[in-house]
């Protein structure tokens, strides 16, 4: 496996830690590679050519796994991994591109040698597994019908968010929760620019924001909103900190404007909170519009003003649909359902001879 080093923070990292845990990869050996540190730019370049320089050097010694699953994102990280297949592909060694990046079209669009070593790179490698049904289509359209794509979806142990806390009632002040970056591209301040309208419907409604990034401006914004009072900031949060803000939540809300398949939406699922985000990218195969919770075009606040209001006034509304959402994630995001299937497309690549 050739990715960035665990100790990165981030969502790809969230993602390969949360597999590593798993029973299903019981008599699978994971060599793992790390190809960038943390640090500074110079720091990271320094990692980078050292951890190819020691790569290459293991392939001209004869070392040969059954395939790799080579992890990439868009931007620099594309043209990294693709040096890596490239490689993997001259020693005759199987390979898998697990693509994670939420920006690949704009990468596509952005430069034709971009959309060349899209191609290529689709052209030698044995399957691509992209997070979701949207970009599943992009990678057929940029590569061909002949590339081979499979989807697989980001992992959460479901059992951690155990036990789930009695919901059944109406609390004197229901709780929406957000995890994630503070910044625009999360919609942190359209879910603050939400709330004076919420409150007009459901006057005792609290919200909660956990991440960090731009934390003062939110702060700013609040205090100006005249709102104040009813957020709380968290910062970063994590562990037991983390599992505590869902448990004591009531909805999970992830406005994005730009997003692959984000993690968050899954835990709040697991959790079993009912979900309010934005239709982009993979969200439509976490939430099921109506039945796990709702979803809203990117940057209209007053439908998500709407629905949060909707789903704070009716706690049987929210238990219906959380205690779906919570079916959902253990039926299709479980770390089990997912390294299960992992392992599964490793054994089909490891025995592929692709034409």
């Amino acid at each position: 496996m050739i990715g960035p080093g665990l100790d990165v923070p981030g969502g790809m990292t969230q993602v390969h830690r949360t597999w590593l845990r798993a029973e299903a990869l019981r008599g699978v050996e994971v060599d793992y590679i790390p190809t960038m540190g943390e640090g500074s730019r110079a720091r990271k370049l320094w990692k980078n050519l050292v951890c190819e320089t020691r790569y290459a050097h293991r392939l001209l010694r004869g070392y040969r796994p059954d395939l790799f699953h080579v992890h990439v994102a868009d931007g620099p990280s594309f043209w990294r991994k693709l040096a890596y297949i490239e490689q993997a592909r001259l020693a005759g060694v199987p390979t898998l591109a697990h693509l994670h990046g939420a920006w690949m079209e704009d990468f596509w669009e952005r430069d034709r040698r971009n959309r060349l070593a899209v191609r290529r790179m689709f052209s030698i490698v044995d399957l691509v597994v992209p997070l979701h049904a949207r970009m599943a289509a992009r990678v057929r359209e940029w590569g061909g019908p002949r590339v081979p794509v499979e989807v697989l979806y980001n992992p959460v142990v479901v059992r951690e968010f155990d036990p789930l806390p009695d919901r059944s009632t109406q609390p004197a002040a229901p709780t929406v929760l957000m995890m994630g970056v503070i910044d625009a591209r999360k919609g942190p301040f359209d879910l603050a620019a939400a709330i004076p309208a919420v409150l007009q419907r459901v006057p005792t409604a609290r919200f909660v924001f956990g991440g960090n990034g731009d934390i003062e401006r939110l702060r700013r914004q609040v205090q100006d909103l005249g709102v104040a009072e009813h957020v709380e900031i968290l910062g970063w949060v994590s562990g037991e900190a983390k599992l505590a803000a869902f448990r004591q939540a009531d909805v999970y809300c992830l406005p994005s404007y730009f997003e692959n398949l984000p993690v968050s939406i899954i835990e709040g699922m697991a959790a079993g909170l009912p979900v309010v985000a934005t239709d982009i990218a993979g969200v439509p195969e976490e939430v099921l519009e109506g039945e796990t919770g709702f979803m809203v075009p990117p940057g209209d606040v007053p439908a998500l003003a709407d629905r949060l209001a909707r789903l704070l006034g009716d706690p049987d509304l929210r238990a219906r649909l959380g205690a779906a959402g919570r079916a959902r994630a253990q039926a299709c995001f479980d770390n089990e359902v997912v390294v299960t299937r992992l392992v599964d497309l490793w054994r089909q690549v490891a025995s592929s001879e692709r034409a």
